[in-house]
């Protein structure tokens, strides 16, 4: 490694026009628009191919997401809700299952989720008690990364059935959705279907864990589960609880993909992460790294 860096430090020394152009390149790096770079790849990449879905149709998606969190309460952001069609888009078109959302508040993530699944033939599943969260006790939450600390009161991000459903239909695709109305615990009992995929936004750890139990056991093999709670340690420390899994689900912990700080969406910090299902590992369907050593 060190016979490649020498000759490209003794350039850099030498040529002042390097120079310029490296400086350059790096300011322009470092100034490039985070969430400009993501809804491009979202556009011009890959995803929807399996299902026609072109970059005019993906183009169109970006921009009524940005609308809907424009004319909708929302606890997410338009970046947050590219980052999951983007995954919706992505999963096979012969896998079967739903998608299931997990936390509403007033339909703006539904909204933007039910237009992405009316492309790809998939019904959108919401579950909320459409009458805000449960009582947590006044625990005390804090974002460790960001420094924040608060609590949230019983009743907090209500949104009634009805005024969801209105939101969606004028933003989104209802005919595609199915609602859940109840907390957690209860409601989720209903679900039979396969998951191709989840999204939890769901504040407190109690409810965390109703969900994982009730939609982990349906989620497809190789599925993602994603959740906006990923600032939240106490929340996420539930894809790291050994013991429960095994309790719980007879299977280990998953861990937990942007832990602490979300996925990069931002160069400081998002609240977007997610788990992922995955059974026994296949060398066939996994990549080889340089840097690593392989007996063989």
């Amino acid at each position: 490694m060190k016979s490649l860096i020498r000759p490209f430090y003794r350039l850099l020394r030498a040529n002042p026009l390097f120079q310029r152009v490296l400086r350059h390149e790096l300011a322009a790096l470092g100034a490039q628009d985070w969430s400009a770079a993501i809804v491009d790849r979202f556009i011009h990449g890959p995803s929807g191919a399996d299902y026609g879905v072109g970059a005019g149709a993906k183009a169109e998606l970006a921009a009524a997401f940005r609308a809907v969190t424009q004319h909708v309460p929302s606890g997410t952001a338009p970046i947050v809700h590219v980052v999951l069609a983007e995954a919706i888009l992505s999963i096979p078109r012969e896998t079967e299952g739903v998608v299931v959302e997990c936390g509403c508040w007033k339909g703006a993530s539904s909204a933007s989720l039910s237009r992405v699944c009316a492309l790809t033939g998939r019904r959108l599943v919401v579950c909320d008690s459409f009458a805000g969260l449960p009582g947590d006790g006044m625990r005390r939450h804090v974002g460790v990364h960001t420094g924040v600390y608060g609590y949230y009161r019983e009743g907090m991000f209500a949104g009634a059935l009805d005024e969801v459903q209105a939101n969606i239909r004028a933003w989104g695709a209802i005919e595609v959705c199915d609602f859940v109305p109840g907390f957690f615990s209860e409601s989720l009992k209903a679900l039979h279907s396969p998951v191709a995929l989840g999204f939890l936004d769901v504040d407190l750890e109690s409810s965390m864990r109703d969900c994982v139990r009730a939609i982990w056991p349906l989620l497809v093999e190789g599925g993602y589960l994603y959740s906006d709670d990923a600032g939240d340690l106490d929340v996420v420390k539930v894809f790291f609880d050994t013991a429960w899994w095994r309790e719980t689900l007879d299977c280990s912990a998953p861990g937990f993909v942007g832990s602490g700080c979300g996925l990069p969406l931002s160069p400081s910090y998002s609240a977007l992460g997610y788990a992922r299902k995955l059974g026994a590992f296949e060398e066939s369907a996994w990549k080889r790294a340089g840097f690593l050593h392989y007996p063989e």
